[in-house]
């Protein structure tokens, strides 16, 4: 069997932690407090968290995800946004524009795999706003190519 890679493997156990941890808060609040609906609450974050990690783990064990990948040429900061653009060159030298979450950490001149629940979200044109949730929705993962 073949490894899952290490930025899918980190979302999937993190969607599962994340629901587990519900759970268990939801569980002490209740056994302490005698809070039903916060109970109640904290069971359906859970059961949505593990039917989210459950989804994922199919979507990993069926490799159905879309990667790209190839060298960061251009980081473009946006300025009032939660996002900057990056510029992917891969290795047939297509160049492809990439909307990303601040949150990674992305620099140039350095390799990158990307992985997204489906290639049909990469943005060619369209509206920047829809672009950015698109992104923000549908990617798995960042890793650096060492």
């Amino acid at each position: 069997m073949e490894p899952i890679p290490k930025p899918l493997l980190r979302r999937l156990v993190l969607t599962f932690l994340v629901g587990t941890g519900c759970f268990f808060t939801g569980l002490v609040f209740f056994l302490h407090e005698r809070d039903t609906s916060f109970f109640i609450l904290s069971i359906l974050l859970f059961a949505g968290s593990a039917a989210k990690a459950i989804l994922l783990g199919l979507q990993i064990k069926r490799k159905t995800y879309f990667v790209l990948e190839g060298i960061c040429t251009d980081v473009r900061l946006r300025l009032f946004r939660n996002s900057h653009d990056i510029v992917l060159t891969d290795q047939d030298g297509n160049e492809h524009l990439l909307r990303i979450s601040k949150d990674h950490k992305i620099r140039s001149g350095v390799s990158y795999r990307f992985y997204f629940k489906s290639s049909d979200t990469i943005p060619s044109g369209q509206n920047p706003l829809l672009a950015k949730t698109a992104l923000t929705d549908n990617l798995l993962g960042v890793e650096e190519i060492k």
